[in-house]
């Protein structure tokens, strides 16, 4: 499968193509995301090693979750607190914690090492990839593109607070380049929680110098 096929999968809504992939894959709540993010912040207040392995990992891998899953239950997650079992929401929230941490905007140098990111895939791996997993790195190429057009915005666009007005004013703000990154005469619909966690870790792989989702071949 090219890569221009796989940009063509935006045409449809990205939360119909997660369900297309697997009924697992249903859009949580609200609350169900932000135990996400307190799961994170406890795994990085514990420097829980596994974090440093999750953004290596190419989404979808083999059909498997983050080591945050582990991590999480044995450490951070309480009694009803559940997760989502979308990948990205966890990948999303550890990658805007990350960012923050690790760079100051899009461009400058590290404050420490940064964590590691999975290398450009091929279309060799894309042709054996699952459904899942052509759809997470086609988003995360779509939001990789938004990225390397507004590095300040995209930077920016974490400070909002989640599900508010200044979250949607953000997002609106990038629309003209979200527009410009999908195949021309295509269109899709992407919740914010869903558009927050690609560009969280587009936002991330740009900041560490591997803005590629993609291999050049």
């Amino acid at each position: 499968m090219t890569h221009a096929l796989l940009k063509l999968s935006l045409a449809v809504s990205f939360t119909a193509a997660l369900a297309a992939a697997s009924s697992a894959h249903a859009e949580p709540t609200q609350r169900s995301v932000d135990h996400v993010y307190a799961t994170v912040d406890c795994l990085l207040q514990r420097r829980d090693p596994d974090l440093r392995d999750v953004l290596a990992v190419i989404p979808g891998y083999n059909g498997l979750n983050q080591p945050i899953v582990a991590s999480a239950t044995r450490h951070c997650v309480l009694a009803d607190h559940n997760l989502p079992s979308a990948e990205f929401y966890n990948r999303g929230a550890i990658a805007e914690r990350l960012l923050y941490r690790d760079f100051e905007s899009i461009g400058a140098a590290a404050r420490a090492r940064p964590v590691r990111v999975f290398a450009p895939v091929t279309s060799y791996y894309l042709q054996n990839a699952g459904g899942y997993g052509r759809s997470a790195l086609a988003m995360l190429d779509m939001a990789a593109c938004v990225v390397r057009a507004e590095p300040r915005k995209s930077y920016a666009f974490f400070r909002t607070e989640r599900n508010s007005a200044a979250e949607s004013a953000a997002v609106a703000e990038l629309g003209a380049a979200v527009s410009a990154c999908v195949t021309q005469g295509q269109s899709f619909s992407l919740s914010a929680p869903i558009f927050r966690a690609f560009l969280a870790e587009a936002a991330y792989r740009a900041a560490a110098g591997r803005p590629q989702v993609f291999a050049a071949e």
